[in-house]
């Protein structure tokens, strides 16, 4: 580390977590999926770290790191994505001393040494250092946007009227269902809705539909031909993003 410190003073930071951009080495075999430990190499140091994959959802974004932009959680790495737009957060176990726009490796060196296998993973060169120990609880991460896509699917279980669909099985029980207020929704007929709010205390929630109700989610959901039987349903669909690092962890469609 005096090396460094000699060659670059005031640039070295003392890193506690990074954000590269990330490139698999071809011949690297083994599984690679988020959440997972790796040794991270960075300057003359190697550390255990565990790397969280994100990546740019349209090519719009370009392929350099953006604060700006948003992005989507990766559970493996996306192969088909190598030629760019493809990061990582990497979080260290120990601190460690580099600069900004370091080479990063990433390797296994845990692998059987005697295995013919090659035990170096990705590379890439770092966007952004966090050099808050607290990190993970201050605001350093609450900038980074990277969303899981979630989906959830209910019965519409009666109409009120023309206008409002009774929706049953979408939420449990115990969900605050005004954190879902207003977001969209799709009925398996066609129709487009909103949810409006809770309906008792069941789980169960309503949705207005603005356009009316079509003659076949009418017909579906009638209350006399209900009781005629049949087995025909309306399904609800919502589907909405999370961001993995909002404290207030917002659902944005």
């Amino acid at each position: 580390s005096s090396g460094i410190n000699a060659e670059y003073g005031d640039a070295v930071q003392m890193v506690h977590a990074f954000i590269i951009d990330l490139h698999k080495v071809p011949y690297y075999k083994g599984s690679v999926t988020s959440k997972t430990k790796y040794h991270i190499s960075v300057g003359h140091e190697t550390v255990l770290g565990r790397l969280t994959f994100f990546s740019s959802p349209t090519k719009e974004n370009g392929v350099e790191f953006s604060f700006e932009n948003r992005y989507e959680f990766e559970e493996s790495f996306p192969e088909e994505k190598d030629s760019g737009g493809v990061f990582a957060l990497l979080e260290l176990e120990n601190a460690v001393q580099c600069v900004p726009n370091s080479m990063v490796i990433i390797s296994r060196l845990d692998m059987d040494i005697n295995s013919p296998t090659c035990r170096l993973a990705f590379w890439g060169r770092i966007q952004h250092s966090m050099t808050s120990p607290s990190y993970t609880t201050d605001d350093s991460l609450s900038g980074l946007k990277v969303y899981k896509t979630k989906e959830r699917e209910g019965i519409a279980e009666r109409m009120n009227d023309e206008y409002t669909v009774i929706v049953k099985d979408l939420f449990k029980k115990e969900t605050d269902i005004d954190l879902f207020t207003h977001l969209r929704v799709e009925l398996s007929t066609g129709e487009s809705g909103k949810i409006e709010g809770s309906f008792g205390n069941s789980g169960k929630c309503k949705v207005n539909v603005p356009e009316g109700l079509g003659d076949v989610a009418k017909d579906f959901l009638d209350k006399k031909k209900k009781k005629g039987g049949g087995g025909e349903r309306v399904t609800v669909k919502l589907t909405f993003k999370r961001f993995l690092f909002d404290k207030k962890k917002q659902m944005l469609q």
